[in-house]
């Protein structure tokens, strides 16, 4: 079992969804700070996912600020890309600016490039400053409550199922009604906090997208981003209407548990259309981005469950009953958290696959970090599991026989410890689903880092070659190459000379590019 826990620190970086994603900008046509020739009457920018029209522009500035293109933004190829036209632009520097709406995830997202026409040569002070948002603070603010609620939703109904009604059987008959109106207190307290963040968190997810857009709710909901809270909103609604039925059902029996099950997958099912697995269009990323948005509440969930419902209830019992199951229920709970982490052993890390098989992007990325902070806070709710399974646990099983138990009260306290920190770690999940995937986040410190000019000088027996290549850059480039003697004579007779481009470490072969 000790294995098993070490293993699961491990996995852990893996075990909870990843983020959502908002679109970057993957190309541009002209590329960044490139040239592009005199007439050219289209620019036109592919963006990482599909991007709402009506809330989507790009607009073409020349040097002076006068926006020159036709202002007819539309799709160019599918619903990832924009283009825009303009008259014939003639020799200058032009600046491009883009503000998209994601389809998937509701975030707005502002860009800028610059380009120039004909030989105009581009200033580095001309390019913009990157404006993009790799965290939307404001976002993921809002989205917090819902994800906390609809774990402790779920997480506690699937508790319940698993744990609770195998626990009756070995209660004493005369407390069982008392215990029972106890457990359904403590589960619809619980529950019903949950669902008001969920239904709180809704509404703030309209508010933020309506600040952003500038516009009104109703435009809002008209988006695609807004189909997909239209649904959610309408399960939070038919959850509440279920939880105020149980409220007048008591005792919670399994059947009319099963409603609240059903409808709280569904809800969980909506935080996967906005999330990374729908933004890849892959149903494979889709099915596993929703297991893991399953499984991060049957922890998280489950402990919040076993903390402040079922050990609350079993208080009710004499200090010996409380005792013994409240030591019982160790194991059970244990294997149905060891049963959910082992499955994203497996799925995790094909998730990642699915989403960013480059580690290497991870490493300095704001995401990368957000990624450590959580490992490190999963780290210590597994090791406060480990101390309850392997001190708390083995401790009361050596004194069972001199009746001298002492669980309940230790193991509440550190669930509510570990309960607190889950909590603290859907908060850095909130940052992860409203911010950019590591490839976002360097596309953006990518496109400032451009190198105005690259020269160099390379020998052979009897001459010296001066190669020059502007602007060393993704895109459009020329590249420049005079010959001379050792005395500095220019050498005329180039008919033999050829140039050879190649990337080994895109496993591009030399190819030979004409010389004029």
């Amino acid at each position: 079992m000790k294995k098993i826990f070490l293993i699961l620190i491990l996995v852990i970086s893996f075990g909870f969804p990843l983020a959502e994603g908002h679109p970057f900008t993957l190309e541009t046509d002209p590329p960044q700070a490139s040239n592009a020739p005199v007439g050219i009457t289209q620019i036109s920018v592919t963006y990482s996912e599909a991007i709402e029209i009506d809330f989507s522009v790009l607009k073409v500035f020349d040097s002076n600020g006068e926006q020159v293109d036709n202002r007819d933004t539309k799709y160019l190829v599918g619903e990832e890309s924009l283009v825009v036209t303009t008259t014939p632009l003639e020799d200058g520097v032009y600046t491009v600016t883009s503000k998209v709406l994601s389809k998937i995830d509701g975030h707005l997202v502002d860009y800028a490039f610059v380009f120039a026409v004909g030989e105009v040569k581009i200033n580095p002070e001309d390019i913009p400053e990157e404006t993009s948002e790799t965290l939307f603070y404001p976002e993921a603010g809002a989205r917090f409550p819902g994800l906390v609620g609809q774990t402790i939703v779920l997480g506690s109904v699937i508790a319940s199922l698993l744990i609770w009604n195998r626990q009756k059987t070995v209660l004493i008959s005369e407390k069982l009604a008392q215990l029972q109106g106890k457990f359904h207190n403590r589960f619809s307290t619980i529950t019903g906090i949950g669902l008001i963040a969920v239904f709180a968190s809704n509404i703030l997810m309209l508010i933020m997208a309506t600040l952003r857009l500038e516009t009104s709710p109703l435009e809002v909901i008209q988006t695609s981003f807004g189909t997909t809270w239209l649904i959610r909103m309408g399960i939070t609604i038919a959850l509440l209407a279920v939880w105020f039925w149980m409220e007048r059902k008591s005792p919670i029996s399994k059947i009319n548990q099963l409603p609240l099950l059903v409808l709280s997958l569904a809800l969980i099912a909506t935080t996967t259309m906005i999330g990374h697995g729908s933004a890849s269009e892959k149903p494979g990323a889709i099915i596993l981005d929703y297991v893991h948005n399953l499984l991060s509440s049957v922890w998280i969930g489950g402990i919040i469950f076993f903390g402040f419902i079922l050990l609350p209830t079993f208080s009710k019992l004499d200090d010996n009953k409380k005792e013994l199951l409240s030591l019982r229920t160790i194991p059970r709970f244990s294997i149905m958290i060891i049963i959910s982490l082992g499955i994203l052993i497996i799925t995790g890390p094909t998730l990642l696959w699915f989403l960013e098989s480059d580690v290497g992007l991870l490493i300095g990325s704001t995401y990368g970090m957000l990624i450590i902070a959580k490992i490190a806070i999963a780290s210590i709710m597994i090791a406060i599991g480990g101390y309850n399974q392997f001190r708390l646990q083995k401790k009361a099983e050596q004194n069972i026989k001199s009746n001298s138990i002492s669980v309940h009260k230790k193991l509440k306290r550190s669930l509510k410890i570990e309960a607190i920190l889950g909590i603290v770690l859907l908060g850095v999940v909130a940052l992860l689903t409203n911010g950019s995937l590591p490839a976002g986040e360097v596309q953006q410190v990518q496109a400032q880092e451009i190198t105005f000019g690259f020269q160099t000088v390379e020998f052979s027996e009897n001459a010296k070659f001066n190669v020059n290549i502007e602007p060393f850059s993704s895109g459009q480039n020329t590249i420049s190459v005079s010959v001379n003697d050792f005395e500095n004579n220019a050498l005329t007779d180039l008919d033999e000379l050829k140039i050879k481009i190649s990337n080994p470490q895109r496993n591009i072969s030399p190819i030979i590019i004409p010389i004029t």
